[in-house]
């Protein structure tokens, strides 16, 4: 093999796929996921009654997914500064800079691993089957040109983000000239839009009495799929894609040629501006080999952002164990939006935008089944926001072991923060998911209490592997042990729940939804109950 660069990248491959056999959790954990894969292949080909949607419609979709992600990408990669970098490892660091290979084959090895990784990053569309072939007739092949659409659109944004970069390293004002200018295009592009959409008469004098909710989406999916296929770079992706899809091959020439000149002056942009990237890639690798090690030992690292909003300073509230949740509290108001997160913002985005997805797609007859599957993803997606909440953060500090209460007291309040975010996030989600899909105020009550009981029954979860696995330092393992034990607990809750609803006591999503709700409070207060000495194990084990 001529190439140094090819045989590393073919030794690589072969040692993960080595390293994923001598792990079982990894080989459980992966057949999981193509039995899943299986089927939902399955479930979308059963026949429906469903008429089949235009394909601009699906066009338009991509524009505005392409978009955020690729935007997200890009001001991610603009606000990291040396984070733009992160294709490299402290491997890559030690083998090849030393290496008497040019600094531009370098990067080039780099940019192609990083393709990679933005393909992997959408996997879970490949979850999208189901609807999408029910909706608008696409196969297997067809759902994998949109995931390379999507990891086209990502990988573009960091290479663009690289290019903003290092043409600004070390000039604060050029770069906030560019985000502002960013800024700018999309607000500009999103107000383009909303005004093609609009009725004619709304600004004639009759108001609001002309204004029609599916014209406006439709008027907004046809400016979206002939206008917003040229927004740079993103509706471009979605442009070549759609383009395949429609068999509109003049539309994808033109989104292919626009793609590969702006990667190419971008590529240049990186090249001349700044070829000596050396320091701010070992100062990446640096950062995640330090973040790996310390996952590995058991002793995760939170992050923290760079600019913190500190306001007022000091607790002035709590005594003893109480301290605990209000120091949580002003953590969140640091780091955060109110008591959420930047992680959950996303995924409450992501969430409704997906209900809105379904509510016009969907007639109102389907809205059960819309109801299903996005209570189905929202729940897959609570598993990783609870397991990554700040209680298993605050089992690493050694305040939570110091003060002078109760292990049991000190738990529930090291949760409690959790549970109340948890709470306010489900009726930011369940009551514009409701108004959108068109759920009777009982369903949405439902909805909002098994979303609640799930975060309480996750919480437990997350306390039960603590307390049984603690001392276990891989942090692949005790990722494979939460999420056995989520199943595990979920299994009473979602028996009885399908019980009610196929015996016909409570039939319908009331049902379900309530079986869910009496199963997994009873489970999640006794696991929290058997488990309330965790602090005082964790401590004599010197957690």
């Amino acid at each position: 093999m001529k190439s140094p660069l090819i045989y590393l990248t073919v030794i690589k491959l072969k040692n993960q796929l080595k390293e994923s056999i001598r792990h079982p959790s990894r080989l459980i954990y992966g057949v999981f996921l193509v039995a899943m894969l299986v089927l939902v292949v399955v479930s979308g080909n059963v026949e429906g009654e469903m008429d089949l949607r235009p394909l601009s419609e699906l066009t338009a979709i991509m524009v505005l997914f392409y978009s955020m992600m690729f935007l997200f990408s890009f001001m991610n990669g603009v606000n990291g500064g040396a984070g733009n970098y992160p294709m490299f490892t402290l491997s890559d660091v030690s083998i090849l800079f030393p290496s008497p290979l040019r600094p531009n084959k370098v990067l080039a090895y780099g940019l192609f691993r990083q393709l990679g990784l933005s393909l992997l990053m959408g996997f879970f569309l490949l979850f999208q089957y189901s609807w999408l072939h029910r909706a608008y007739g696409l196969e297997y092949a067809h759902l994998l040109l949109i995931v390379a659409g999507y990891a086209l659109s990502l990988f573009l944004g960091q290479v663009c983000a690289m290019a903003a970069y290092t043409r600004t390293s070390g000039n604060d004002s050029a770069r906030q000239a560019i985000k502002y200018t960013v800024y700018g295009l999309a607000i500009a592009f999103v107000a383009w839009m909303l005004w093609s959409a609009m009725p004619a008469g709304l600004f004639s004098g009759q108001g609001l009495s002309t204004l029609d909710t599916m014209e406006v989406v439709e008027k907004g999916a046809a400016f979206l799929s002939t206008v917003g296929v040229y927004f740079p770079v993103s509706g471009w992706a979605a442009g070549f894609i759609g383009g395949l899809l429609a068999g509109d091959y003049a539309r994808v020439g033109i989104s292919l040629a626009l793609m590969v000149a702006t990667f190419g002056i971008m590529l240049l942009l990186v090249i001349k501006n700044k070829n000596n990237y050396y320091e701010d890639v070992l100062q990446t690798a640096e950062t995640a080999q330090s973040a790996i090690t310390a996952k590995k030992e058991g002793q995760p690292a939170e992050v923290v952002p760079k600019k913190v909003r500190v306001g007022k300073t000091g607790l002035n509230q709590g005594t003893g164990a109480g301290v605990i949740f209000f120091k949580h509290m002003v953590e969140n108001r640091r780091s955060g939006v109110f008591l959420f997160s930047k992680m959950t913002v996303i995924f409450m985005a992501i969430i409704i935008g997906t209900a809105f997805v379904y509510g016009q797609i969907f007639s109102e007859e389907e809205g059960k089944a819309a109801l299903v599957a996005l209570f189905a993803m929202s729940t897959y997606m609570q598993m990783f926001s609870e397991g990554m909440g700040r209680f298993s953060w605050e089992l690493s500090k050694p305040y939570l072991y110091l003060i002078p209460e109760p292990p049991f007291k000190k738990l529930l309040m090291a949760t409690a923060e959790t549970l109340l975010a948890d709470c306010l996030e489900a009726v930011v989600i369940y009551v514009p998911v409701s108004a959108i899909l068109g759920l009777d105020p009982l369903t949405c009550v439902l909805c909002i209490l098994a979303r609640i009981s799930f975060a309480l029954l996750f919480t437990s979860g997350n306390i039960m592997v603590e307390r049984v696995f603690g001392t276990v330092r891989s942090k692949g393992l005790m990722l494979f042990f939460y999420f056995i034990a989520l199943i595990l607990l979920a299994l009473p809750g979602l028996g009885l729940g399908l019980g009610l609803n196929i015996s016909g006591i409570l039939p319908g999503s009331a049902g379900t939804l309530l079986g869910i709700i009496a199963g997994n409070i009873p489970v999640a207060l006794i696991v929290m109950f058997l488990c309330r000495n965790l602090l005082q194990y964790a401590e004599l084990n010197g957690k």
